[in-house]
């Protein structure tokens, strides 16, 4: 009985309902999240750290690795907000005979664009076949998109007649052809992408589309952290170099 009672208490304990956020890993199944942090930058992605809880001892984190999963939180209207990425790490925490605890990274697919090192030359050449040319490298998981206004900001754009990429990472190498141009990129949920999201290449921050939480309450609040303000607001505001 005291064993019934145990297991009853662990699966109440590992019930994702009502929770602020949950896991959703490959295979469809959800893992409830003990804490999470991370960071997210124009033009240079992210990276998700996620620590879960569970009751098996022995999941088959080698066979996560590559493959999507999305970190939901709940919002204060009850709607969940989806970040989706690729599994890049995967281990174990250690485990006190009860629950085991896992650590989880996520990453986009452009992460793998830093995995390496190249050296070769692009002729008669525009920006967008150059940049197309070295996602196609990374098909089936490469998804991305050109912002409308990239169409005018580029329609002026010579092909360039001698471009060499010589020993950079794919990613460093794109990131400077586009800085070059004055252009940046960002990340959006694409749930019919491979790997749940789409890189895209913008022009104008300003036209790009406002986080529906800010659109809906005329901007993102900045004030205190308690339990009793209703709506999901900015903490800490800080400057990096």
């Amino acid at each position: 009985m005291e064993a019934l009672n145990a297991l009853m208490f662990q699966g109440a304990l590992l019930s994702d309902s009502g929770r602020l956020y949950r896991l959703q890993l490959p295979g469809g199944d959800v893992q409830v999240v003990e804490r999470w942090s991370g960071s997210e930058r124009l033009s240079e992605g992210f990276v998700w750290w996620v620590d879960v809880l569970s009751t098996q001892a022995g999941l088959p984190l080698e066979a996560w690795l590559g493959r999507r999963a999305t970190l939901y939180t709940r919002l204060a209207d009850g709607d969940e907000s989806p970040r989706t990425g690729l599994i890049h790490d995967a281990y174990a925490l250690g485990s006190d005979g009860g629950l085991a605890r896992y650590r989880v990274g996520l990453v986009p697919w452009t992460w793998w664009l830093s995995q390496g090192r190249h050296s070769r030359v692009f002729q008669e050449r525009t920006l967008v076949q150059i940049v197309e040319a070295v996602f196609a490298d990374y098909a089936p998981m490469a998804s991305w998109q050109w912002s409308e206004e990239t169409s005018a900001f580029l329609g002026q754009a010579r092909p360039r007649s001698y471009c060499v990429q010589y020993r950079e990472s794919d990613l460093d190498f794109v990131q400077r052809l586009l800085a070059e141009e004055g252009l940046g990129w960002r990340l959006q949920e694409a749930d019919a992408s491979p790997g749940g999201h789409q890189l895209v290449v913008f022009a104008d921050s300003a036209a790009q589309p406002q986080d529906p939480g800010s659109a809906q309450g005329g901007g993102l609040r900045y004030h205190r952290s308690d339990a009793t303000e209703a709506a999901d607001s900015v903490l800490a505001i800080g400057a990096t170099r």
